[in-house]
């Protein structure tokens, strides 16, 4: 009965393909603090899991300051930069947390 009810889950869960969505920079206005904050740490956990060792030197400054702090960055990222709402979210907030000046200026592992 298990295996029935295995290969008939697959089955069906291969009509269920949907096609990956990037989200755009500007959903990020659209989020409560509360809502950012929970975008920052998803950023940070799956990029910093893809990146490995690469992203270790990032990682390690991002570990010295406040997941609020990192917020703020990506706020002013965002109201400073309208020409980049459609650019993908996740590039951004990368942009941001590294950007010239900032406290992990010259950390980009990409």
């Amino acid at each position: 009965m298990r295996i029935k009810f295995t290969l008939a889950a697959l089955f069906f869960c291969g009509f269920l393909y949907a096609d990956p969505v990037v989200h755009k920079f500007g959903l990020w206005e659209k989020g409560t603090e509360r809502d950012k904050l929970s975008i920052y740490w998803g950023w940070t956990n799956g990029f910093f899991q893809a990146r490995g060792p690469r992203g270790m030197d990032l990682l390690t400054c991002l570990s010295r300051i406040s997941p609020d702090q990192a917020v703020a960055m990506v706020d002013k990222q965002y109201k400073n930069h309208p020409e980049k709402w459609s650019r993908p979210l996740g590039e951004q907030i990368l942009e941001a947390l590294t950007v010239n000046g900032g406290p992990c200026e010259g950390k980009n592992p990409l």
